[in-house]
């Protein structure tokens, strides 16, 4: 947004071939979304007029706006992890209920994807592992660094 508000404020200079004050008509331009909702441009005109109404040519200032950044997981990447007794099956439920949340440095709605593991078993038929994964997307498609959830049961 600093960046933004400081292009927004850049003006061009003009000079005149006999001197005199100078006075500039700005047009801003609104924004105009390119590919994605966050990425765009803002195209600004100018045009200078000298003390006797002569017109320049229309200076154009053309700024682009990208959003190149993942998603980042403010949910802690441990923070999922449980280890349940076998015989939990609500544990079980809830934990499989449980979802970690990203931010996006643009903002905008993020897409969860949820990749359910399946029960992997460990030294007995009644322990073992659930491995969940997320990824979260942006309103431009930037995808985000793998989200793992193991849930461990025990017997």
């Amino acid at each position: 947004t600093e960046g933004l508000l400081t292009a927004q404020s850049q003006a061009p200079v003009a000079t005149d071939n006999c001197g005199g004050t100078i006075t500039y008509t700005k047009t801003s331009g609104s924004f105009a979304a390119g590919s994605c909702a966050n990425a765009g441009t803002y195209t600004n005109t100018w045009i200078a007029t000298d003390v006797c109404g002569n017109i320049s040519e229309i200076f154009t200032q053309i700024i682009t706006i990208e959003d190149t950044q993942v998603p980042v997981w403010s949910t802690e990447s441990v923070a999922l992890n449980v280890t349940l007794e076998c015989s939990d099956t609500e544990g079980l439920t809830n934990a499989q209920a449980q979802a970690p949340v990203a931010t996006d440095n643009c903002g905008g709605v993020i897409t969860y994807t949820k990749t359910s593991g399946e029960f992997t078993r460990g030294d007995c038929d009644n322990s073992g592992t659930y491995t969940n994964t997320w990824t979260a997307t942006d309103v431009c498609g930037n995808v985000s660094e793998v989200f793992t959830q193991i849930i461990t049961i025990e017997d």
